[in-house]
């Protein structure tokens, strides 16, 4: 009895998916696979997807990371970014 009320119930589930492609199918059987291992997964995506926000907290920046490019002198108007590129490749790559 059990067998045939697990089969009318998946054969639902398939009428929804037997047309999908096969990397729906994937990602289904990915899903269901997960889930029976870590039950508790939905939860967890469910949480994690609500909409992010920046603070302005996370835009400040703080004085060890200011006083990186204090010492930097800036490059010339007419630097050559390409050649520039270039030649470090070359040293890197050869």
């Amino acid at each position: 009895m059990n067998t045939m009320i697990l089969n009318r119930e998946t054969s639902t589930y398939w009428e929804q998916v037997k047309n999908a492609s096969q990397q729906v199918k994937l990602a289904l059987i990915s899903m269901l696979s997960a889930s029976l291992v870590m039950p508790q997964n939905e939860a967890v995506t469910s949480v994690s997807s609500e909409k992010l926000h920046i603070t302005r907290e996370d835009l400040e920046i703080t004085p060890f990371v200011s006083s990186l490019g204090q010492g930097l002198k800036p490059l010339p108007e007419d630097f050559d970014y390409d050649k520039a590129k270039q030649e470090y490749l070359m040293q890197k790559y050869g």
